[in-house]
């Protein structure tokens, strides 16, 4: 222990022998020497000259002495700051009896004990790490932000060129709490089936919970698991901390990789892990051998986010998972909650973190800073709301919906066409956008293979699906997969979509594909299954070969056209013959013409009504008054008797009105 009074000098000289051959990372030291004025340049040139590290210790020691007090007292702050990589960790299997002289020979020990002066160093920037360290991690930076950068551009070119939003993270609900017992999922989601479908749509939005941001998860000691069904943000999530790493601004020495663990499906056995540090990622300009010798002397200075992980089968992968390569290394793993339950995953004493997407407030706030006051346009269609809880869902309706009004989607299933499309575009190892026809032709039966599961579990009146047999990823991605336990010693595996409007998007596909459940469907909506009505909206959209198109992908042209002069007389044929029966859902008929964009079908279903549409009671939202005015300016050659009696509308949803009213005789009273 040194007393008060002890001279930086005496200090260095009784520790000599200690120093001798055991100081590390001399460039460092003589860097900082160099930088702090002590040593001249020659002085350090002649050091670097000697053949050994002993002989250079030795020259350290014997010129810094030399320079007298001061000198010999910068060496030793040096030693102080820099000491995790200049001094050896003295590992003792039990400190409290090791010896006095073991203890001394504790150089960490050693420097601690040295009086020094309060906040002297505090303007002084010492060099961590040698130059060509420090130039890697520099270089590692610019190539974070690259990346970075480059995952926004790509969502910023789905939108129109002069209307291109600067696109940026928005807080996701992540839960670090354990996951859900299967019993109280079971459920749930018995509980789910007897709500009201707009409750029932809500259910998937998250709740809002204490936050935790991705600067959290940078700075937190442990490992981490991000689990997340797909398009939930797990990418963006690491993306961002990979940002946020990349701009910090401090003075210590560190290093971060990323890889997408989609792009790399076929690691040699034999890779090492200067291949896929140095070659799979980013090269050093210089000094490969002292950055490796550094990064695995001090791998508690190294960040690797392994996105999108699905197996172990990569040797080098696998050992750094198991920590047998850079044992200190802070390791982020992405992956899909099917792949977390294989067996010998990852260790148990990670931190899972779970990513569930926007929360309602977080959907209103991306909306309005991509699209503006036209936010209100998503937010009053609850289905196009609830979507957005999935961001890669958000992000495809508010592409949208961004474009000049000739190119905005008209209705509501030209979303969803967008972003079943983008979505097989994006899984299929991103296959440019004119070879996607092709793609979706070549993936026919297993898309219908989909939509016939999606069709069974809508009869049902269930979100899990059965009989299953696609086993194509890029179709797949649509899905998430919940562990259900049915007994003592069993569990099974059930799927779902990740959101209940797809599934009736795909299961609308199925329908039209065959013509007795098309016909069951039509048939059916207005008395025992009037949950399959929903179908109907997409169904009419997904006959219209105008663009955006899906259906003539997967039908001959010849059947499309049969099915699709068929499908929109039979609803309102079915519809409106029950109609001294049943009260009519005008609205509903409404939304199916809206929908189908046919001029022809809307003139057919006004002269069926005499040109008299009732909507005497009805709460109009902003979607519907569209629906509505769309049916009404059809008719150019006869005006129109509107009863809108007791009917609500808001003020957006007579700004819809407003387009018809030329064609319109309105009679009783209306409020608002």
């Amino acid at each position: 222990m040194a007393c008060s009074s002890q001279s930086a000098s005496d200090y260095i000289k009784g520790a000599r022998d200690d120093l001798v051959g055991r100081l590390m990372n001399l460039s460092v030291i003589l860097e900082n020497l160099y930088q702090q004025n002590v040593l001249i340049e020659e002085e350090v040139s002649d050091i670097e000259a000697e053949k050994h590290d002993f002989n250079r210790t030795r020259a350290i020691l014997d010129s810094v002495t030399k320079k007298g007090e001061e000198a010999c007292y910068r060496l030793l702050r040096i030693l102080h700051e820099t000491r995790s990589r200049t001094l050896p960790a003295l590992h003792l299997k039990n400190k409290h009896s090791a010896s006095t002289k073991a203890k001394r020979s504790d150089l960490h020990h050693w420097i601690s004990c040295f009086p020094f002066k309060d906040d002297d160093s505090f303007y002084v920037d010492y060099i961590k790490g040698s130059k060509p360290c420090h130039r890697y991690q520099a270089k590692l930076k610019s190539e974070a932000g690259t990346l970075s950068n480059d995952i926004w551009r790509g969502s910023e070119n789905l939108f129109e060129e002069n209307k291109k939003p600067e696109l940026s993270f928005y807080s996701l609900v992540l839960n670090t709490e354990l996951t859900t017992t299967p019993s109280k999922v079971k459920t749930f989601k018995n509980k789910k089936s007897n709500m009201c479908r707009s409750k029932k749509l809500r259910t998937y939005i998250p709740e809002s919970k204490p936050e935790i941001s991705p600067s959290d998860l940078l700075k937190h000691d442990k490992n981490i698991i991000l689990i997340g069904k797909p398009g939930m943000g797990k990418t963006v999530l690491s993306h961002e901390m990979l940002r946020l790493w990349s701009e910090r601004d401090n003075k210590d020495l560190d290093y971060m990789f990323y890889f997408d663990m989609r792009e790399l499906t076929n690691i040699p056995p034999t890779m090492g892990l200067e291949d896929l540090l140095f070659n799979v990622y980013c090269e050093p300009d210089e000094g490969k051998d002292e950055i490796l010798t550094d990064m695995k002397s001090h791998s508690d200075n190294l960040i690797i986010i392994l996105d999108g992980v699905t197996d172990f089968t990569s040797l080098v992968v696998k050992k750094l998972i198991k920590k047998i390569l850079l044992p200190y290394a802070k390791i982020i793993i992405t992956c899909r909650p099917e792949d977390e339950d294989k067996k010998d995953f990852c260790p148990k004493d990670w931190l899972r973190v779970e990513v569930k997407g926007f929360s309602e407030e977080t959907i209103s706030r991306y909306l309005f800073s991509v699209l503006g006051d036209d936010h209100r346009k998503v937010l009053s269609n609850l289905e196009l709301l609830t979507l957005c809880h999935v961001p890669m869902y958000a992000l495809m309706v508010a592409a949208s919906f961004s474009f000049e009004q000739y190119l905005q989607p008209r209705t509501v299933t030209e979303i969803y066409i967008n972003i079943v499309r983008f979505c097989l575009q994006m899984n299929s190892n991103k296959i440019k956008m004119k070879n996607l026809n092709q793609l979706i032709k070549t993936k026919t039966n297993e898309i219908l293979s989909l939509a016939e599961a999606a069709f069974n579990a809508t009869e049902r009146k269930t979100v899990n699906l059965e009989e299953l047999s696609c086993e194509d990823g890029c179709v797949l991605s649509f899905l998430k997969t919940l562990d259900v336990k049915v007994a003592p010693t069993e569990t099974i595996t059930l799927t779902a979509f990740l959101h209940y409007t797809m599934q009736e998007f795909f299961a609308a596909l199925w329908a039209l594909k065959n013509p007795d459940k098309m016909r069951e469907v039509l048939q059916q909506f207005l008395t025992e299954k009037k949950h399959m009505k929903h179908l109907i909206p997409f169904m009419c959209r997904l006959l219209n070969e105008k663009s955006p198109s899906l259906m003539i992908c997967l039908t001959p042209a010849e059947e499309l056209k049969e099915t699709q002069q068929r499908v929109t007389k039979d609803l309102i044929n079915t519809a409106l013959s029950h109609g001294s029966e049943l009260h009519v859902d005008m609205l509903f008929l409404c939304q199916c013409l809206y929908e189908s964009q046919s001029s022809e079908s809307c003139i057919s279903f006004l002269d069926k009504l005499n040109y008299h549409l009732d909507l005497r009671g009805d709460k109009l939202d902003p979607h519907s008054c569209c629906a509505v005015s769309y049916v009404i300016s059809q008719s150019t050659d006869r005006e129109i008797n509107l009863n809108l009696q007791d009917v609500t509308i808001s003020a957006q949803g007579m700004r819809q009105l407003r387009g018809c009213l030329q064609n319109v005789e309105w009679y009783s009273e209306t409020s608002f």
